[in-house]
């Protein structure tokens, strides 16, 4: 088996021990009832364009847009993709949250604790966030329990030093229940922060559909292919064909190669459907190579059914075929 093999059957692995063993089905089960529950139930989640993609690359990051621009110059969205941890993940199940309970213009009050305790008996956010296990070996519920915790003080931690987030200073027993979401969009009046408010009717927003978060597709992809998924649907908005060159990916997005290379995954979940050249190979160098010719990029479709699949059965099955076969490729039975 291949090193990509290898990795892709472990990743199987943790998606299933996250249903068997980790409440998978009972989280995504507990986002569809907070969506249900909720005064609004809004049929797409809105993020600002802000959010997803720097408005002028090309004044962000002089000389070349092909290149991404430094950190502090990228998209918070870009920002959150970091190695470890689940940061992104968390902010986005907060904008969801907030959302769903929340009419558009307002600001969301939040409330919403980190763990479970006797003053707050519903919903938290040890119900609406999956967390992969970490270190070495099994945990008891108790430890997992506190891993999550760790992983979500540390979400916070980074959200807050990028200005998604306030915390409360470090006084309270319980700073981080009383978390505080800003703009998404990174927006900065000049005084103070900007207070995240629910988008209305006439901003610029790419429309999420609500099912990437019902059905559990922001639990079990990676940061990058959740990035790719959402740059993908930005640009083509469902609508047709799209072509996602260096300028666009780079400097507009401030993604990596890497980012765009998880098309073929995303293909494989259902998500997209890819057009490819005639002498591009799947692992992206060309048959009979010609430096005089010029050279296509693969062409994008996002599926819009795709996101009502339950998302850890489709995921699983897809990295099995992966790890099997050495390539990605859509399982039959999707």
């Amino acid at each position: 088996m291949t090193q990509g093999g290898e990795r892709a059957a472990r990743r199987a692995e943790a998606v299933r021990a996250l249903v068997r063993d980790r409440g998978l089905r009972e989280i995504t089960a507990a986002a569809g009832e907070l969506h249900a529950a909720g005064p609004v139930r809004p049929e797409t989640i809105r993020l600002r364009a802000g959010y997803l993609e720097n408005r002028t690359p090309s004044l962000l990051h002089p000389g070349s847009v092909r290149r991404r621009p430094p950190e502090h110059l990228r998209p918070p969205l870009a920002r959150l993709l970091l190695p470890q941890g689940v940061a992104l993940r968390f902010h986005l199940m907060a904008l969801f949250a907030a959302q769903c309970g929340t009419r558009p213009g307002r600001a969301w009050p939040g409330g919403v604790p980190l763990g479970r305790r006797a003053a707050h008996p519903g919903t938290t956010w040890l119900d609406l966030v999956a967390v992969s296990p970490t270190g070495e070996g099994p945990m008891t519920a108790s430890q997992y329990t506190a891993n999550k915790l760790r992983q979500f003080r540390s979400a916070l931690t980074v959200l807050t030093r990028h200005g998604l987030t306030e915390l409360p200073g470090p006084g309270p027993r319980r700073r981080y229940d009383g978390f505080r979401l800003l703009a998404e969009d990174g927006r900065n009046p000049g005084a103070g922060v900007a207070e995240y408010r629910v988008p209305e009717g006439a901003e610029d927003t790419l429309a999420v559909p609500v099912e990437f978060f019902t059905r559990g597709w922001v639990q079990v992809l990676t940061p990058s292919e959740t990035a790719a998924y959402l740059m993908w649907l930005r640009l083509g908005g469902g609508s047709g064909y799209v072509i996602a060159g260096e300028s666009r990916r780079a400097a507009r997005f401030g993604l990596s190669r890497d980012v765009q290379d998880t098309a073929r995954a995303l293909e494989a979940f259902g998500l997209l459907s890819i057009l490819k050249p005639d002498r591009r190979r799947t692992d992206g160098t060309w048959h009979r190579y010609d430096a005089a010719e010029p050279l296509y990029a693969d062409r994008v479709h996002v599926l819009p059914d795709g996101p009502r699949a339950w998302a850890p059965a489709v995921v699983e099955k897809a990295l099995r075929k992966r790890a099997a076969l050495g390539a990605w490729a859509k399982p039959l039975d999707l």
